[in-house]
């Protein structure tokens, strides 16, 4: 429909009834197989669905029946997200040419999403880790990567356009609030994606600028409701309290806040991204959030898979696999938990009525067993005292834990047979793990496949968003800072990004470990070194999980990394100058007088500036920033100099102290 004809009505009524035709029965019956993960996974494993109602309510059961919960559901989400999670690998950029400036900006993209991945407490990583756990319960979780003001505001102005001061944030996107057309088992295939999330009335309102009516989808609000506190209002109790919680937030402060993004069309060719809310239209854009660029768009939403199904978008989960064996676990436990409460209570076996009364003797109290003879016809009753379930239901239980356990990858079931010696090495250690994961590759290179896009869409978004410099902080080669300006033209469009998992080094501790002490015992070439720099020594030590070396040379490193950090945020103040142009080069002039200059190590101050004016920080830096840190850098190598030059002088006076008086009396004339 061209853009002169779509009215604010109808963008209301396409997006409303878009959403609407997504809640057919087989997405329903889709996230009810969802919610029964959930529950199962958080051992709420005693609820049942009811059709009637449309709703879930817990399982009758009398008082005598107990529930326990062996949780092998959890243990299996918890070890399959470590086996994914737990994965070395290295973002790197690739340039767009062969020219330098484009490698210098690939290198400044890496760098820029490394600090992206640490900034805000890590968040990044925590989001990536909700995202791992609700693939493996839904089958399919979702990243969601955008702009976002400071202080949680939208960060889309009205005309599409992004606002300025923000932040690019990649967030978990829970699979129920999302909504896509059935063509297509690709996401890109997707015409279009909603997402429809409650917010809260007044954040829309200051956000958008718009007053909302109070006409607003009731049932719509009352479902999403639902969605969020099935979950959060089970008890440890097995379903008592389940329909008691509600939402701290009242209903009336609560809207259904719809967003669709359109992949791009003829009429469109940047795409679309609208949002309607309580009816009204909130915001109408003729671009997408993550902008086109030369005919390549992406959605904000960048779907993981796990079990993929061919020929269906939605994949099954992990979790739903566990079920069967779950439940096996659960009746086992409950016939255990019956019999050995029946274990100490005789059943009685008689004809007739049979009495119990107290009867004390000797200070003795007891249970004294009373019947009639004559109507029992004479025969004693039979006490059947219970017998203990038969092994094979023990072993019937160990074989479901055993499946669990080996469908999620866990490397302790390698070791379930002959354990390896006390001796054995890291590296049998990190075989026996490889052949644990060997069936779980393709899962793992799937999700960092995924993942990789996700980094992809942070670089583009940050290319519009950073446009102000920012400093950017992260941990350099050893200990050293590396700090360094950044706005977003240092990019040069440098957005191609590549995810690689790292292989065919050890993965496990016990395994780097090893390889480093074979590695120290053959005098391998990387150590050749390791006597004369402290700064290797401690990073040896660190991969060995030991604690650094003190030093002499430890103070001295470290102030001249406290120097570099103050030139890298272009702060000359304090920092020791001379005049380079003096014609007396062996004793400038002092320009900028730094009284600890001369308690120096001279020789390590030099070799520490030295790799940070070769370094791609140093290139950001304006010009007279340069010249300090240069001409710092040149009086420190001056001092060395002069230092080695007496140290010379002094082994020549030494080595001649040495001769005999003979060698140094000189011949006499006869």
């Amino acid at each position: 429909m061209a853009e002169k004809t779509r009215s604010d009505g109808d963008i209301v009524t396409e997006i409303d009834t878009f959403f609407n035709r997504s809640m057919d029965p087989m997405r329903a019956m889709l996230e009810r197989t969802w919610y029964r993960n959930i529950l199962y996974t958080i051992g709420e494993q005693w609820i049942d669905w009811v059709i009637s109602e449309a709703g879930f309510r817990p399982r009758i059961n009398t008082e005598r029946i107990p529930t326990p919960v062996s949780n092998i559901i959890r243990d299996y989400v918890r070890s399959t997200s470590a086996l994914i999670l737990n994965k070395d690998f290295r973002v790197s950029v690739w340039p767009n040419s062969d020219e330098q400036a484009d490698r210098d900006a690939s290198k400044v993209g890496e760098d820029l999403l490394t600090w992206m991945d640490k900034e805000n407490d890590e968040e990044f990583l925590n989001e990536r880790e909700k995202v791992v756990n609700w693939m493996l319960i839904t089958g399919t979780s979702f990243f969601r990567t955008f702009p976002e003001m400071d202080r949680g505001g939208f960060g889309i102005d009205k005309d599409g356009n992004p606002i300025k001061k923000g932040e690019v944030v990649s967030e978990n996107t829970i699979p129920f609030n999302v909504i896509v057309d059935s063509l297509g088992d690709r996401l890109r295939s997707k015409p279009r994606v909603g997402i429809k999330s409650l917010k809260q009335r007044e954040w829309v309102e200051d956000s958008f600028h718009i007053k909302l009516t109070d006409e607003t989808n009731t049932e719509e609000v009352d479902y999403q409701r639902r969605l969020m506190t099935m979950v959060s209002n089970v008890s440890p109790w097995k379903g008592k309290g389940l329909e008691s919680g509600v939402l701290a937030v009242p209903k009336q402060d609560l809207v259904l806040f719809k967003e669709v993004e359109y992949q791009p069309t003829k009429d469109f060719p940047d795409g679309r991204y609208e949002v309607v809310v309580g009816g009204q239209v909130a915001l109408k854009a003729k671009r997408m959030p993550i902008p086109v660029k030369d005919g390549k768009w992406d959605y904000s939403l960048t779907d993981f898979h796990y079990n993929i199904v061919p020929g269906r978008f939605w994949s099954d989960a992990g979790v739903t696999d566990q079920i069967s064996p779950q439940n096996s676990v659960n009746e086992i436990d409950q016939s255990l938990a019956m019999n050995r409460k029946g274990m100490g209570r005789p059943m009685i076996m008689t004809s007739g009525d049979v009495e119990l009364e107290r009867v004390n003797k000797g200070g003795q109290s007891f249970i004294h067993l009373k019947y009639d003879g004559l109507e029992a016809a004479g025969q004693q009753p039979q006490i059947d005292r219970g017998l203990a379930l038969p092994q094979q239901v023990l072993a019937e239980r160990a074989i479901h834990q055993g499946v669990s356990q080996d469908a999620a990858g866990n490397p302790k079931n390698v070791l379930r047979g002959e354990a390896p010696s006390a001796r054995a090495s890291g590296v049998l250690v990190d075989e026996l793990q490889e052949a644990a994961e060997e069936s779980h590759v393709p899962d793992i290179v799937r999700t960092y496949r995924s993942l990789n896009a996700v980094y992809r869409k942070r670089l583009i978004l940050a290319e519009e968003v950073y446009t102000e410099t920012r400093m950017i902080k992260i941990e350099g080669r050893g200990t050293q800072l590396k700090v360094q300006a950044f706005k977003s033209a240092d990019l040069r469009s440098n957005t191609d990004v590549r995810l690689n998992v790292a292989s065919g080094v050890a993965s496990t501790s016990a395994g780097k470990v090893n390889m480093v002490m074979r590695l120290l015992e053959s005098g391998g070439f990387l150590f050749s070194k390791m006597g004369e720099d402290p700064e290797f020594q401690n990073q040896l030590l660190r991969r060995l999980g030991l604690d650094e070396f003190g030093s002499d040379a430890g103070v001295d490193i470290q102030r001249a990394f406290e120097e570099d950090s103050k030139m890298a945020n272009e702060d000359v103040q304090g920092i020791f100058l001379v005049d380079d142009e003096s014609p007396d080069t062996e004793n400038p002039e002092v320009l900028v007088l730094d009284p600890l200059f001369k308690y120096d190590n001279h020789a390590i101050h030099f070799a520490v500036h030295r790799k940070f004016i070769l370094g791609d920080e140093f290139k950001v830096l304006d010009e007279k920033t340069q010249t300090v840190a240069i001409n710092h850098t040149q009086a420190h190598e001056i001092e060395m100099k002069r230092e080695q030059a007496a140290a010379q002088q002094a082994q020549i006076a030494a080595e001649q102290a040495k001769r005999t008086p003979i060698q140094q009396q000189a011949p006499s004339v006869g």
